[in-house]
């Protein structure tokens, strides 16, 4: 049976399909770039660094180590976070507690503050470099209160949010943070197969559901006590779900340190 404009319903259905499959195709073919073109962008600022040495993201100062994005007077102006606190945000959600042995984050975040402006450039305006330090400060004030894991975790990204930004910020932090608890990074404990839709503006349950069946775990994660690492802890439901992810997979037991909690 022909169509208006003299194809047939079955021709045009075809013609769809392989618009479709040729979309598909070419966003693919974009996807390999992606990492390339944040390698070249890395190298950009990483030659402007040199002509412009960095400043301070919290006064505009030089900071004290080119591998810190603060001077040392803005880092000791950062609130800590009572570890409390987040024990109290992690028990608002159906698992929290359950799933979490023991948490910490380092400081308060606030929008449009200090942190906020380190993180938008750990995470969004390639600047992985300050993962490792920042991470290394989250790892020494782990280990001043609690005793090291078997292994450090970091929360993964879907592989399409990986190659968008062409790292992942929770693996530079946790980089540092297995550094300074001299254990190893367990990277492949956890994986990401399912994209979710971004956190930012979702609610507390909104989150839980987004996240809840978005990780996978490996067995060689059973019996072990691992250490989850992400930078900001909102509602906590990402690392939580991840957390529960390790103990289906066996996990004796799983930890959290994040470098900020965020203030509600």
């Amino acid at each position: 049976m022909k169509a208006p404009g003299g194809l047939s319903t079955t021709h045009r259905r075809i013609i769809a399909k392989s618009r479709g499959r040729a979309v598909e195709n070419w966003r693919a073919v974009l996807s390999l770039f992606r990492p390339i073109a944040a390698g070249a962008r890395a190298l950009g600022r990483g030659l402007l660094d040199l002509l412009y040495p960095p400043r301070c993201l919290g006064c505009g100062a030089r900071p004290e180590s080119p591998r810190l994005p603060l001077c040392p007077r803005c880092l000791s102006s950062l609130e800590r976070a009572p570890e409390m606190a987040v024990a109290a945000r992690l028990d608002r959600l159906p698992v929290g507690r359950g799933a979490i042995h023991r948490a910490l984050a380092l400081w308060i975040f606030d929008k449009h503050g200090t942190l906020q402006a380190v993180q938008h450039a750990l995470k969004y305006r390639s600047r992985p470099r300050y993962g490792v330090p920042l991470g290394h400060l989250v790892g020494e004030a782990y280990a001043k209160v609690h005793p090291p894991p078997e292994g450090v975790v970091p929360i993964p990204l879907h592989t399409t949010r990986r190659l968008e930004r062409g790292y992942n910020q929770s693996r530079t932090l946790g980089r540092g943070v297995a550094h300074a608890l001299d254990v190893p990074l367990r990277s492949d404990l956890l994986a990401r197969p399912r994209p979710t839709r971004s956190q930012t503006n979702l609610s507390r349950s909104a989150r839980w559901q987004n996240v809840r069946d978005a990780f996978s775990a490996s067995d060689d994660a059973a019996d072990g006590h691992w250490l989850l690492v992400d930078d900001i802890l909102t509602t906590g439901s990402t690392c939580v779900a991840a957390a529960q992810t390790l103990h289906d997979a066996g996990a004796e037991a799983v930890s959290l340190a994040t470098l900020a909690l965020a203030r509600q």
